[in-house]
């Protein structure tokens, strides 16, 4: 069996597919090699519900999940691809960056199209970026003074002042959706929901067939500007851990994502598969409600004292099989100027004495947990360990670690 470490990116694009936003390893079958597969087809198994919003970049929710889905279906001006974090040309053959940030010209590749073989215009661009309403959108609009159309292939984007970020925010996928075009028409025409059930992108992949939230057809775009490597693309949902696994052990899956550290001998010790550990997004502490006064977490001393009981590395080995990094940083380090932040530390009677000082000597109750989706097992490790070291206390919070 072989294992490598990837990189959530490296597996997105070297394989023309979404890949995965999470903090666990990757299994696929040893046979469908990333990178050499000219034809065919190849299934990932995804461990959660498909919202039909993630289809529509215009909808973007500023979390990684939808990148996934934009990558196969859509294209933006400037993307992700590869180690290159932001600024790959895509559907923009060449941008220049004014140098006192206040203005940004793209200018187009020749003859590339849409699903439905209507080009990609200057005007596609102009509306998708005027009308986008999903994450940034507010900073973006506010910041940009006007879009101008230069000519057949080119554009201008004029800015109220220096607006260093801009680049940044338009290539980068999983934090906004600005910079990824749909058809102008075709989208008012059909609307938001019609959209999101039938949509038309520029990418890789069209989609072909749709189970809302089940399962998502897609086949090669034969207009794309770059090859593509796979034939049919299907992405099908499977929330059931142990069913993914079976999916790939029974060829009916080629990969999968979120393998829980219960499975992860059983993927290990087969020789028809392979490991490989994503370092992905960060999981990090949520406090919810501690804005309000008369809530616990309102004090830092409680919001430290629940780090302090939290054993990271331990729940790393268990969940990940030792393959996370445990960091001290909720950005993960493969965006650009991420810092490598201490560890953070673990330390019983620390916080003991932190709950004692802040009033709560026998710990305090909370309610109220709901574990997000496909996360469960990480979730009920992290009370595993609240419950005897800080007493009562319960909380929907995350361990920092990613794989």
């Amino acid at each position: 069996m072989a294992t490598e470490m990837l990189t959530r990116r490296r597996v997105l694009e070297t394989a023309a597919v979404a890949a995965s936003g999470l903090t666990v390893p990757l299994v696929r079958r040893a046979g469908a090699a990333v990178g050499s597969v000219p034809a065919g087809s190849m299934t990932l198994a995804w461990h959660t519900n498909i919202a039909p919003r993630w289809l529509d970049p215009q909808q973007h929710d500023g979390g990684a999940t939808p990148d996934n889905f934009l990558n196969a279906l859509h294209d933006a001006l400037i993307k992700n691809f590869r180690d290159e974090l932001y600024d790959h040309p895509a559907l923009a053959e060449r941008y220049e960056f004014a140098e006192d940030a206040k203005s940004a010209t793209f200018r187009l590749r020749p003859g590339i199209k849409f699903h439905n073989g209507a080009p990609v215009t200057p005007e596609d661009v102009k509306w998708s970026y005027e009308h986008y309403r999903g994450a940034w959108a507010k900073v973006l609009h506010d910041k940009t003074q006007g879009v101008e159309i230069v000519d057949d292939r080119a554009l201008r984007f004029a800015f109220t002042g220096p607006f260093l970020d801009f680049p940044r925010l338009m290539g980068t996928a999983n934090v906004s959706g600005a910079g990824w075009v749909v058809p102008a028409k075709y989208y008012q025409e059909v609307g938001p929901d019609g959209f999101a059930q039938n949509p038309i992108g520029a990418g890789p992949y069209r989609l072909v067939g749709q189970q809302a939230g089940a399962r998502l057809d897609f086949e090669a775009f034969d207009d794309y500007y770059r090859p593509v490597l796979v034939k049919r693309f299907t992405i099908v949902s499977v929330p059931d851990n142990a069913t993914r696994v079976a999916m790939l052990e029974r060829g009916e899956a080629d990969i999968i994502y979120g393998i829980p550290g219960e499975l992860i001998e059983r993927v290990r010790n087969n020789p028809k598969l392979m490991l490989a550990p994503v370092l992905s997004g960060n999981f990090w502490l949520e406090f919810p409600g501690f804005q309000d006064p008369g809530n616990p977490f309102h004090d830092k001393r409680v919001r430290e004292a629940v780090s302090l009981a939290i054993d990271r590395e331990t729940i790393n080995q268990a969940e990940c099989a030792g393959m996370g990094k445990v960091d001290g940083n909720w950005i993960n380090d493969d965006a650009q100027y991420a810092i490598e932040g201490p560890k953070w530390e673990h330390n019983i009677g620390k916080a003991k004495k932190l709950l004692a000082e802040a009033g709560y000597p026998n710990g305090f109750k909370v309610d109220w947990l709901t574990p997000a989706p496909a996360y469960y097992s990480r979730g009920e490790r992290v009370l595993s360990q609240l419950r005897p070291s800080v007493s009562a206390a319960s909380s929907r919070s995350w361990s920092e670690e990613s794989s």
